[in-house]
This record gives structure tokens, sequence and C-alpha cells, in this order.
């Protein structure tokens, strides 16, 4: 094992980052279950499964990776720029979210909140790590709080944890596959 920081063309980096995206992701989709009673245990279920293909699908890029490891380095460390980032978000979303709850006495908006700040914080990670993916996925986190916001501010209830549920989800799970489809050992 090497002390030198993970780059954003290392496979190591490209799986672990994905892979946060997966269970990202997962978490979202468990809260959106929540939002349909009749259906929560089955699309907690369906929540598990596509877990479990993402991991199995992550072990097969892992071993064609260590297959093709030509031992040369990628380029440019994202390592402090990144935690800062990391950093920046948890302060933001925990401040925001007290705000929300105890200020405002809008706890039902606290869903809405943390996927802006999560689709905020991807947009840095687009130089960070030389992938216009995560402007893309940004946006498209953006979005969908300011959908939650919409329709649960016209009384929706289900949708301030619906939307960020399942939108965050897929959106989060739409770039998972877009990393391992786009890592450097995929023949590209």
């Amino acid at each position: 094992m090497s002390d030198e920081p993970l780059t954003r063309d290392d496979p190591v980096a490209r799986l672990a980052g994905s892979s946060l995206g997966v269970l990202f992701g997962a978490a979202w989709w468990f809260a959106g279950a929540t939002t349909i009673p009749d259906a929560t245990d089955v699309l907690r279920g369906l929540d598990a499964v596509i877990v479990l293909a993402f991991a199995a699908w992550a072990v097969v890029l892992g071993r064609s990776a260590a297959a093709r490891a030509d031992g040369s380095p990628g380029r440019g460390p994202s390592g402090r720029r990144y935690g800062v980032v990391v950093l920046l978000l948890v302060a933001v979303v925990v401040a925001g979210s007290r705000v929300l709850g105890s200020v405002v006495h809008r706890p039902a908006a606290v869903p809405a909140w943390v996927l802006l700040c999560l689709g905020l914080h991807f947009l840095p990670f687009a130089r960070i790590f030389g992938s216009r993916r995560y402007l893309g996925l940004g946006a498209a986190l953006g979005l969908l709080a300011a959908l939650a916001v919409v329709l649960g501010g016209t009384g929706q209830t289900w949708a301030w944890l619906g939307v960020p549920g399942f939108g965050g989800a897929l959106a989060l799970w739409a770039a998972a596959a877009a990393g391992f489809v786009e890592a450097p050992w995929s023949g590209r």
C-alpha cells in the first residue's frame, strides 16, 4: 500500500467515488421508500438488490483493474481540496438543517436542503476530478431539491421526502454507473 494520495485516474479512487454514490443513493432510496407505506418493504428490497448489483459490478471492475494495472501514477492529487469541500458540505447541511427545524419550523424541508447542498458540493468536483459528469449530477440534485420545495410548498407532503429520496437515489446511481463505465480500465 502506498502513501501517495489517490488521483482522479486511479482505479481505486474511481471505484471508491462511484461506490460512495451507490451507498448514498441507497440511503436516499431507503428514506424515500417511507413515503409509500404499502410498498416500503418491497422498495427497500429493491434498494438492496440494486446495491448488491453495483457491488458485484465493482468487484468485476476491481479485478479487471488489478489485472491491467501498469503502475503509472494518475494525474493531479485531489486530497486537500476534496476534504475542504466535504467539510463545508457537512457544516452547511448541519447549520441549515438546524435553522429549518428550530428557527423556521420547517423540518419537512430538511431533505430538500440536504439534497441542494449535496448537489452544490459536486460542482467543484468537476475541476478537482476533471470530469464534467459532476456538473450534471450537481445540477440534477439542485433541480430535484427545487422540485421538492415547489411540490411540498403546494401541499404535496409526500414530495418533501419522496422527491429527494427517489430522485436523489436515481441521480446518484446514474452518476455511479457512469463512473464505472468511464473508469480508466474500461478500454476508453
